[in-house]
């Protein structure tokens, strides 16, 4: 279930949002008995990962990509990054059999451990160069899409504050910093994944993949048929990112508004008691 925010329905958005957040651990439990983790996708963010994941999906994967991990298991990654202690992998994935993008992709080793029978693959661009110009596009969204007084809230707002204190940590553990400049070292990152991935997977387990390379090798790896539909092309030049920042700005701008006016009404109503 993606239930995208908008602007006027901010308040509508955000009860079915807790509703689901709260009934979806359930909901796996029913589907634990028929599914388990089956394909581990451990390519780093802007190498395919959103295609691969509806690639997946057509296949008849129940699929955990970047916003099922964020939205459900945000604590978990978290104190991955800050403690040192890992989620309970086989506890948030239960019903789940694919999983792509980071924070998993850079736990491979330890989710490839508790699942050991699942197949691997490795989301690559066609070069190294590629993928540095698409990820430092990918940096320089927020600055672009988000005028400044709203970037000025993540410092601000306590959930925002935490969103960005997320990213923060995230960016630093994987990459290595945040800032769209410090291409040097992303390549070393990039590099360094790909080539670790590599080395610990035994090869009969793994596909190093590129999406424009469509359907016939996936499907082979995974022994799938392959589908009459053309292979997914997600969020090409940020499409799909750009939407969903440009809603989550929507969203959050509304909230903060009907914060501001709950503040602003209950100040007046304390001024008036004191007043009379």
């Amino acid at each position: 279930m993606r239930v995208q925010p908008g602007l006027a329905k901010g308040s509508l958005y955000n009860l079915l949002h807790s509703a689901w957040v709260t009934l979806h651990p359930a909901i796996r439990k029913i589907s634990f008995y028929v599914r388990i983790m089956k394909v581990i996708c451990e390519g780093l963010a802007k190498t395919g990962t959103t295609s691969l994941a509806k690639a997946l999906q057509v296949l008849g994967y129940n699929v955990y990509d970047f916003q099922e991990h964020y939205e459900f298991h945000f604590q978990q990654w978290q104190d991955s990054f800050e403690t040192g202690h890992h989620p309970n992998f086989k506890e948030i994935y239960q019903g789940v059999d694919a999983v792509t993008d980071v924070p998993p992709a850079f736990w491979f080793e330890e989710i490839s451990a508790v699942f050991p029978e699942a197949k691997v693959i490795l989301t690559v661009r066609d070069s190294e160069d590629a993928w540095l110009k698409s990820w430092k596009e990918h940096l320089q969204l927020g600055s672009k899409i988000l005028p400044f007084y709203f970037r000025i809230l993540f410092y601000i707002v306590p959930r925002m504050k935490k969103t960005k204190h997320f990213f923060d940590t995230l960016h630093q553990a994987i990459y290595g910093s945040f800032n769209p400049e410090a291409t040097a070292l992303y390549r070393v990152k990039y590099r360094q994944h790909n080539e670790r991935v590599q080395a610990v997977i035994p090869a009969e387990k793994l596909l190093v993949f590129n999406v424009k390379q469509g359907w016939k090798p996936l499907c082979e790896f995974l022994g799938c048929d392959v589908p009459s539909t053309p292979f997914p092309r997600e969020n090409v030049a940020h499409s799909d990112s750009k939407k969903k920042m440009s809603q989550f700005a929507k969203t959050e701008i509304s909230v903060a508004f009907v914060i501001y006016f709950v503040v602003v009404l209950l100040a007046a109503v304390f001024v008036v008691r004191i007043i009379s």
